[in-house]
């Protein structure tokens, strides 16, 4: 009597590919969610830094007519407060009816050069004389 004996169940090397396919989509699944915890913590930064820019505008219109006045200047309205973080500039100048607001900020996290920074060009219509 000859007895056939079947195969069952996965032989060794079976079960240790599928481990390494196994280890490596997890690992690639964990890359993913930390790069995406890093773009969604720069779009954070680039929402505040907009913010920040807006208020400073928000800051200038409010006082538009002492500023083309000369009464009052930028210094003394402090539209641009620097925190730890955010530095604020106005890399062409400070023109009460025209210039632009740049809010920079650095994130060492990111490694592929993003321009960590906004920018707002403001034009603001002559109202006092």
């Amino acid at each position: 009597m000859k007895v056939h004996s079947k195969q069952r169940g996965f032989s060794l090397v079976e079960a240790m590919v599928a481990t390494v396919v196994s280890a490596i989509a997890l690992l690639s699944l964990g890359v993913g969610q930390v790069k995406s915890l890093q773009y969604a913590s720069s779009s954070l930064d680039y929402t505040l830094s907009l913010i920040q820019a807006n208020n400073a505008v928000e800051q200038s219109w409010a006082n538009l007519c002492e500023l083309q006045n000369g009464t009052l200047t930028l210094e003394d309205l402090n539209v641009a407060p620097q925190t730890d973080k955010y530095f604020i500039e106005f890399p062409n100048g400070f023109n009460v009816d025209d210039f632009e607001i740049l809010v920079t900020w650095s994130d060492e996290r990111m490694t592929d050069n993003l321009a960590n920074s906004a920018g707002l060009q403001v034009k603001l219509p002559r109202v006092c004389s």
